[in-house]
């Protein structure tokens, strides 16, 4: 069982790689890497990182304490230059609204240091058991963002692209499946590895495709400027901004 789980495990990571060339070549075609560049980046770190790992689990097995080390070595790394590219999402959806971005970006940062001292706390020095943990915390903030941004414009109207969508979908759905994987590593860790391994790849692969349905055509380049519309129409709508505002800033007072 253990031998049939490896091969589909290695035949899925393949499968994996191949989709992340073909997106790639995709982003670079389409010239949408002027519109994501911290997703281009995180793409090429992300396939580079998946060709190097799957060589080396090749050569020296999935068990060996050296695979086992670079392995979540390049989780590191994979999880960063992702961050970064949820980064540049948030920033896409909230660009016209550079206070709220300000706000957002510190308390992602804040957010997943404190994350990563607690699980390195909590864990009592457990290495093992603090790279799971730190992983898996880190998911559930960059899932906590996404979802908190597509709520804001849910609740104020605020319109976004369907590549976007399709982005932040993928990004989520991701994050949120590696927290329930992770939590369930960390308590069967030897028994559930392989699984785990399974199911991680089998989740990337369907955020690949999300993404490359996003991708698929070339996106039109953004402006920031506002176009202004006539005296009049901000007359009749400033009551209804001013009674947002005023449930905003109650909903927040009953928060802090």
């Amino acid at each position: 069982m253990i031998a049939e789980l490896q091969k589909l495990v290695q035949a899925l990571w393949i499968a994996n790689i191949a989709v992340a060339v073909i997106l790639f070549v995709l982003v670079i075609s389409r010239r949408n890497y002027r519109a994501f560049p911290a997703f281009t980046l995180y793409l090429l770190t992300n396939t580079t990182l998946s060709i190097w790992v799957f060589l080396t689990y090749k050569h020296r097995g999935f068990t060996s304490p050296f695979s086992w080390w670079l392995g979540w070595s390049m989780q590191v790394v994979a999880i960063g230059a992702r961050a970064l590219a949820v980064g540049e999402l948030c920033k896409h959806l909230l660009a016209r609204y550079r206070g709220i971005w300000n706000l957002a970006w510190r308390i992602l940062l804040a957010s997943a240091a404190i994350l990563l001292i607690y699980s390195w706390v909590a864990t009592k020095y457990l290495w093992t058991l603090a790279l799971v943990r730190a992983q898996r915390d880190l998911e559930l903030a960059i899932a906590a963002v996404i979802v908190g941004v597509f709520v804001f414009m849910r609740h104020y109207g605020i319109e976004a692209r369907a590549a976007d969508r399709f982005m932040g979908v993928g990004y989520c759905l991701y994050s949120c499946f590696k927290v329930v994987n992770n939590t369930i590593l960390e308590r069967y860790l030897d028994q559930y590895v392989m699984l785990w391994n399974f199911l991680e790849m089998l989740a990337f692969l369907g955020s690949l495709l999300l993404w490359s349905w996003a991708l698929r055509k070339r996106l039109p380049e953004e402006s920031n400027d506002m176009e202004l519309l006539p005296e009049g129409v901000y007359s009749a709508l400033t009551p209804e901004i001013n009674g947002r505002l005023e449930s905003l800033n109650e909903s927040l007072k009953r928060l802090w």
